[in-house]
């Protein structure tokens, strides 16, 4: 078929929708290959495979080669003649010449030096376009260090264009086949209509839709491509914005919260002053963006990132206080039972001078599958009665048998997907249906371009300040096979004799026959001889909670020095006498997911140490930021950059769509700036009624199911 036949289609919408075989060249066995190699089925798939945005090449001017030329860098497009395959004696060596004739009918040699290949890669009658410097050998032009740039079939590449793109190809379709498919599909596209509101476009500076398409793939200058991107980015980044905020939208549209800011003086102050430290000004300025959304009457949905050690808890407390203030309950819910009996260890530390489970101060329980039954029956009927103000547990807080009085905030730690439906539930815990404050917390620190996006239906405040007396953590990294390491053995057993204790971390429970790293159980019978005078234990995820929880219990009271164990440790536990911190195969973890156990030490006033041992010489240089920074959202960032965003964007998990140009980090001025339209836009019309053309847009690339799959818990 061939591509003019496309130009009477009215609707680009149509062509965009067409099956990827409607477009001239592209046989039924290519279409199948384009589909499974490379997710292509559409047209509209055709034309979203874009360019590599770093790899465009400026070929130059094409001329004709001429004397006057000589020792210029010049491109040529012809037509292979025929080749010749010379092997010299004297120098080990092949070359493989070229005879090339050019559009206007000159000929010039290509010479390839052991390149023996070539002739099969680029058969007689082939057309290409060739870059390199004009030079004349004996009575022939040549073109000396030739850079070939392949042209499809027809000649694909206009032969005036200049810049020549490269596509994500396979090894069945070429880079220059994929160009020559795009082309026909772009020839054959009626102008697409363009979905954004035309004050976004200008307030922006944005190129057209139908503008960008064709330019990006087809750049009159390198410098186009960077108006083309931003339009494309642009459009990615808003759609999924205005995606969350109508899903927040909705879920507050029936939502009716309660406002209780905290009183002047109540325990929530008392609190503060009776910390044995300052608060730091992140904590502060947190305290005050919560306070100013328990006093409105929408419930509050924040996200609380704070990088290990940055304080959260005391946020958490303070918060949960603030509905105590007001008459009402406030409850925490933490991921395990280790991590909820932690936090009521701290409690009550904190709250210890506020008369916590005194005679007229606030009352604290502990709810965990552990809870014996008589314990839990006299529990539940206090909070039903009201007369237990605070709450801490696991998911167990959810079920319907645990009724509250009045429950006013609710704590979620360490949960990043506490969906819809756990929402729904806390409503059913108050009898007016109406909606508890609700705070997240996580101490994994994501970068805020990408917490802008994932967590695009949570406002998100940030403690990036760590308390005063923190101990910065001494990091090294070693290969595994290190002499130092005997040293470092004699130094763990000097910091245990001064009544300190050090994690060991690897990566597997058990030995595996494909990976060569060593495993916990591995490493566990050969440190329980290197210490044989001392206490080694073993913790993992194959263990069951009450065989984990009494290992940690016995390496935090020190009956077990050295812990071996699997990254189970990497959230929350926390042992102040805790000072090594050993990873085995630490190129085998992500740089948060280091830092994270880094932070299991230093949270006592002596000074810590963690060491990092890597097979890969290349981990290494990966490895290097944490000796660098102990700033969990700069490594966060990094591990961004490195890894991509195909790690963060696993669609399976959060519902969300790959990006298919956009870079959170690269494009956090666009991820900020869509995120304010994004908001204006719902807040002045959540159904888009005035935009028809972009609601459909966000319909069409988010639909009800992608926004749903995002809800799921």
């Amino acid at each position: 078929m061939a591509g003019h036949e496309h130009h009477d289609r009215a609707d680009a919408a149509d062509w965009l929708a067409a099956p990827v075989t409607e477009v001239p060249g592209v046989s039924a066995r290519v279409a199948a290959t384009l589909r499974s190699a490379l997710g292509v089925a559409t047209v509209r798939d055709l034309v979203e495979h874009y360019p590599v945005q770093d790899k465009y090449r400026d070929l130059g001017a094409v001329v004709e080669p001429s004397l006057d030329l000589l020792g210029e860098q010049i491109t040529i497009i012809g037509t292979i003649e025929g080749w010749q395959i010379a092997r010299p004696r004297r120098r080990r060596m092949t070359i493989a010449r070229a005879r090339v004739r050019t559009d206007a009918g000159a000929t010039i040699d290509v010479p390839f030096f052991n390149q023996e290949w070539r002739p099969r890669r680029h058969p007689t009658g082939g057309r290409l376009a060739l870059a390199g410097v004009l030079e004349r050998f004996r009575t022939t032009l040549q073109l000396k260090n030739p850079r070939v740039i392949e042209l499809d079939d027809g000649g694909g590449i206009a032969s005036q264009a200049r810049i020549v793109a490269t596509y994500p190809a396979t090894e069945k379709v070429s880079s220059s086949r994929l160009g020559a498919f795009v082309a026909a599909a772009l020839d054959a596209l009626p102008h697409v209509d363009d979905h954004l509101p035309a004050q976004l476009r200008d307030r922006h500076g944005l190129l057209g839709l139908d503008d960008a398409l064709r330019t990006i793939h087809r750049p009159a200058s390198i410098s186009a491509v960077r108006s083309a991107r931003d339009r494309l980015v642009y459009d990615e980044l808003l759609t999924l914005q205005v995606g969350l905020q109508r899903r927040r939208r909705r879920l507050e549209a029936n939502e009716v919260g309660l406002a209780q800011a905290p009183s002047a003086a109540g325990l929530a102050d008392r609190l503060v002053d009776a910390l044995p430290f300052v608060p730091t000004s992140a904590q502060r300025r947190a305290f005050a963006e919560i306070d100013r959304d328990l006093g409105e009457a929408r419930p509050m949905h924040r996200l609380l990132q704070g990088d290990v050690g940055a304080g959260k808890t005391i946020v958490a407390a303070r918060t949960m206080l603030a509905a105590v203030d007001n008459g009402r309950q406030a409850a925490l819910m933490a991921p395990t039972e280790v991590l909820a009996e932690q936090h009521v260890r701290t409690f009550e530390q904190v709250l210890a001078p506020l008369g916590l489970n005194m005679l007229d101060g606030p009352r604290l329980a502990l709810v965990t599958g552990s809870t014996s039954t008589a314990q839990l029956r006299g529990i539940l009927a206090q909070l039903a009665a009201g007369d237990i103000q605070l709450v801490v547990g696991t998911h167990a807080l959810l079920e319907p048998r645990v009724m509250f009085a009045d429950l006013g905030v609710v704590i979620v730690d360490e949960q990043h997907r506490f969906g819809v439906r756990h929402r729904a539930r806390l409503k059913d815990k108050r009898a007016d249906g109406r909606s508890p404050d609700v705070l997240v917390m996580t101490a994994t620190p994501i970068p805020r371009s990408l917490a802008l996006t994932v967590y695009g239906d949570l406002d998100i405040t940030v403690l990036d300040e760590l308390p005063p007396g923190r101990q910065p953590v001494t990091t090294t990294v070693l290969p595994s096979d290190s002499p130092r390491r005997s040293g470092l053995y004699d130094f763990i057993r000097s910091r245990v004799a001064a009544g300190e204790r050090a994690y060991v971390v690897c990566p597997l429970v058990a030995d595996s026959e494909a990976l060569d790293v060593v495993s916990a159980e591995t490493m566990h019978a050969r440190l329980s001889q290197v210490f044989s005078d001392l206490s080694v234990g073993l913790v993992h995820g194959q263990l069951s909670t009450a065989e984990k929880d009494e290992a940690m219990a016995a390496f935090r009271t020190g009956k077990i020095q050295i812990l071996v164990a699997t990254t189970v440790i990497e959230v929350g536990v926390d042992v102040p006498e805790a000072t090594i911190m050993v990873v085995e195969d630490a190129d085998r973890f992500g740089l948060s997911q280091l830092h994270q156990l880094r932070g299991r030490v230093g949270r006592g006033s002596a000074r810590s140490y963690c060491v990092l041992f890597s097979q890969s010489p290349d981990g290494n240089a990966r490895l290097g930021a944490l000796e660098r920074t102990a700033d969990g959202f700069e490594l966060a960032e990094t591990d961004l950059r490195l890894r991509g965003e195909g790690s963060l964007f696993d669609t399976r998990q959060s519902g969300l769509p790959d990006l298919k140009l956009a870079q959170l980090i690269r494009d956090r001025r666009w991820v900020v700036e869509t995120r304010a339209d994004a908001q204006r836009l719902v807040a002045e019309d959540a159904e888009l009624a005035a935009h028809p053309a972009l609601a459909a847009e966000v319909r069409r690339r988010y639909g009800e199911e992608r926004m749903a799959a995002l809800e799921t818990s």
